[in-house]
């Protein structure tokens, strides 16, 4: 095996060798042939020169040609995905070490293709057998994958490479994912397609800024929201219930209370003010289970109208005004007096009573409760801030459940339902706002309540 620079020398070497010994037998003939020969004899000589040069070049281009025309084939099969079989090895040594060379390539490609084969198929199958409904979505708005547990109700099947548009039947699942899109934004959402109700999560595949795809998640929440049905129905009905015998015990704990005129310190005066106290703590209960079963069927219509933020907090001061002196606690106001809200009055007071009794709760005696609030952008910012013992954050995740309690020995102290804060959310809801917590700087934390102007 020779190199390309040594097989050119070696055969024009050979073809010079060769128009030399021939150029020294015509000399030598050239005396014994007739002046008419002679002419023959030279053009013979070019003939045979030009024939040979020809062959030489001829065969030096099949050398190269041969092998490369192999290789151009082999990486046409290569590209198409055919791995074939290995390519021959040519005489040139260039040419050999660049077929070994795609040939090692041809192998590892095979392997490498064989394994994303095996991967794709358990991925595939994964993603069939999962419980969620799962697709993919290119940047052309086509389905690249669909798993066979999403609802063909909800999206056809056999959509692959179709357009969302001809392949999602669900409207809302269909404004949805155009929304995220379009914006490039990941989001979740909530439809109902006949009896059955879904979640949907879309999740953007970024690189580099730039989004590749987009993966949905379907999921079916119907036991999950029946049984939170069950829940609520339990609760209103509980709450309804409850409330008659409770205002009847209530009553005749007040009759008893008025009637007997008890000696102070005695026992019985003990355990009827104790009557009288829990009494009245579970009347609270219950007016806040029926609150927050108003809220959540939708009973509550929302009044809005336009009132100056500032007195309103301030007539909520004075309705709390004993809860704060029993621990000299101080409500500050950091609101302006022309600050106006467009809201529902009513839920509002409720907001500030709950937000501002469960900073007192949770603040020590002789400290500072701030009311502070302005307008950010299109919307109304209203904050509670407290020097109290704080939320952990894995507590202000929670903190706005039913009952939860951050501190339990100290909300059963103050007498809390577990339940304002829980009011609380829904009322934000309502105003199509939020309501979240963070810790304070200063120590304690901050509630916001955040809703747009209307």
């Amino acid at each position: 095996m020779r190199s390309f620079f040594s097989t050119l020398l070696l055969l024009n070497w050979g073809l010079l060798l060769i128009l030399i010994l021939l150029a020294a037998g015509v000399i030598a003939v050239e005396d014994y042939l007739s002046n008419s020969l002679k002419p023959l004899l030279f053009f013979s000589y070019i003939l045979i020169a030009i024939f040979g040069t020809f062959y030489v070049s001829f065969t030096i281009a099949r050398k190269v040609t041969d092998p490369l025309s192999l290789i151009e084939n082999k990486t046409k099969d290569i590209n198409a995905g055919d791995f074939g079989v290995e390519l021959p090895s040519p005489e040139i040594l260039e040419l050999a070490q660049l077929t070994s060379s795609i040939n090692e390539m041809a192998k590892r490609l095979k392997n490498q293709f064989l394994d994303l084969t095996v991967e794709k198929e358990k991925f595939n199958s994964l993603l069939q057998n999962l419980k969620e409904g799962v697709f993919a979505i290119d940047f052309n708005n086509k389905f690249l994958f669909l798993n066979r547990n999403i609802p063909e109700s909800i999206i056809s099947q056999n959509s692959q490479f179709k357009d969302i548009r001809s392949a999602v039947k669900n409207r809302e699942l269909l404004q949805f994912i155009e929304t995220k899109v379009a914006k490039k934004a990941e989001g979740k959402t909530e439809f109902q397609e006949g009896s059955h109700f879904y979640n949907a999560r879309l999740y953007p595949i970024k690189s580099n800024d730039i989004v590749y795809l987009y993966i949905g998640v379907i999921l079916d929440i119907t036991e999950d929201r029946q049984n939170q049905l069950v829940r609520e129905q339990f609760f209103q009905n509980a709450s309804h219930e409850l409330k008659t015998p409770i205002t009847s015990i209530k009553g005749y704990a007040e009759t008893l209370h008025y009637r007997l005129k008890l000696e102070d310190g005695s026992n019985e005066k003990k355990f009827l003010d104790a009557i009288l106290r829990n009494t009245e703590r579970l009347v609270r209960i219950v007016e806040d289970m029926l609150t927050i079963s108003r809220l959540e069927n939708h009973k509550t219509i929302l009044q809005t109208e336009s009132f100056q933020l500032y007195e309103l907090v301030k007539n909520v001061r004075d309705s709390v005004g004993v809860i704060l002196s029993n621990k000299n606690q101080n409500l500050i106001i950091e609101i302006e007096k022309t600050m106006r809200v467009q809201a529902d009055l009513v839920l509002m007071e409720h907001v500030l009573v709950n937000l501002i009794s469960n900073a007192s709760a949770y603040s020590p005696e002789n400290s500072n409760i701030v009311v502070f609030a302005k307008e950010v952008n299109e919307k109304y910012l209203l904050e509670v801030r407290d020097n109290g013992i704080g939320i952990s954050p894995e507590d202000s995740e929670r903190i706005f459940e039913r009952f939860f309690r951050v501190d339990t020995n100290r909300s059963r102290k103050e007498g809390g339902t577990g339940l304002g804060l829980s009011i609380v959310k829904h009322i934000a809801r309502l105003h199509a706002g939020e309501v979240y917590v963070r810790p304070n700087p200063e120590g304690g934390s901050i509630f916001s309540f955040e809703f747009p102007k209307k």
